[in-house]
């Protein structure tokens, strides 16, 4: 029996979503589909279908939310909107796949996964660093006991972000930390399978308007192992990682944002 497509939807039409499609395209005897794409403004969905020959699009969200041959939809728009949209897809039936940060509040993420939870669907964010094969060696490493026990993650990771709308702007739920200081957050969780007992901030530097431009903090996992980070959206650094164990080191490239 031959399997059928997974039609996706893309909510929003701009660079991050026109990445999304163009990776999906690349993927060999593919059998993901984008079905429909939507967006605040309708002219903009249209030309986004034209250049990708999507068959169908939609002036507002809503619309394909109620696509019913659209199965998952990866969500693109700007930060501030990721709940609701996210929100009226999952209340629709659709799976749903979400640009990072899922949201701007723990209290608005975890009502998401609640929600994904009731209504029997699929919600993810789109963390693209642990699909990398780099990642699945990492974990081979790991679960191999390559370096002993971990004890210590220190990264640096910065990129000259500090003047990009989308980092510099409160109104966009700009922030260097949502930016990209999540692949830090997320790394921690990777290397030690667990949240953090303590977080300890030890400078960040602010905008004109009181966003984080540049952060440094220490995560504790307890029993004396730690995560510590500087963030930075002033300088490019060398964007890197070191996990140490008691029996030796693992260097880790981090993810390099396209501006």
């Amino acid at each position: 029996m031959q399997s059928q497509n997974l039609n996706w939807g893309i909510a929003a039409a701009g660079r991050v979503t026109q990445d999304f499609v163009t990776a999906l395209g690349t993927i060999p005897n593919s059998r993901h589909a984008v079905l429909a794409v939507a967006d605040v403004e309708g002219p903009r969905a249209q030309e986004f279908a034209q250049r990708n020959q999507i068959p169908r699009h939609y002036d507002g969200f809503e619309a394909l939310s109620l696509d019913k041959e659209v199965d998952v939809v990866y969500v693109g728009t700007l930060n501030p909107f990721h709940y609701a949209v996210v929100r009226l897809m999952l209340i629709r039936g659709k799976h749903v796949l979400c640009e990072t940060p899922l949201c701007l509040g723990l209290e608005q993420a975890q009502e998401l996964y609640k929600l994904a939870e009731q209504r029997g669907v699929f919600l993810m964010e789109g963390m693209w660093s642990r699909c990398f094969p780099s990642y699945e060696r990492l974990r081979e490493l790991l679960l191999g006991d390559a370096i002993g026990e971990v004890k210590l993650v220190k990264l640096q990771h910065g990129f000259r972000l500090a003047n990009e709308e989308r980092v510099a702007s409160r109104a966009l739920g700009g922030s260097i930390t949502l930016d990209i200081g999540i692949y830090a957050l997320q790394l921690g969780q990777f290397v030690f399978g667990s949240a953090p007992v303590k977080i300890i901030p030890s400078g960040t530097q602010l905008n004109a308007e009181r966003v984080d431009v540049q952060t440094e903090f220490i995560l504790d996992y307890g029993d004396n192992r730690r995560l510590i980070a500087l963030i930075t959206g002033l300088e490019t650094l060398e964007n890197d990682a070191i996990i140490v164990g008691t029996k030796g080191e693992i260097k880790v490239r981090l993810p390099h944002k396209q501006l």
